[in-house]
């Protein structure tokens, strides 16, 4: 969080498999959310907020199961909250 990074998350993230927390927040990150993302399935905590993301949230986003928080605010994302987060059975309100 807060490191300046720049640029897009690479699709290849999905590789990174055994991560359970990616805090990439108050960045300059921007594009859309990759497919990848979405294949970390031991995810636990996801904070994205505070980039420059656009698009949507996939309905893939029901692949992360172990999820239990979520941040995705002061982007560009738009679109309506996908039905699937409800799948994430861990998620903190």
């Amino acid at each position: 969080s807060w490191n300046n990074l720049t640029g897009i998350i690479p699709e290849n993230i999905g590789h990174a498999n055994v991560l359970e927390i990616l805090s990439l927040q108050g960045n300059e990150l921007n594009g859309t959310l990759p497919n990848g993302l979405f294949e970390l399935t031991n995810l636990k905590y996801l904070f994205l907020g505070d980039n420059g993301f656009s698009g949507s949230i996939s309905d893939d986003i029901d692949q992360l199961a172990n999820l239990r928080q979520l941040t995705v605010s002061e982007n560009s994302i738009a679109g309506t909250i996908p039905s699937a987060l409800g799948l994430c059975k861990y998620l903190e309100s």
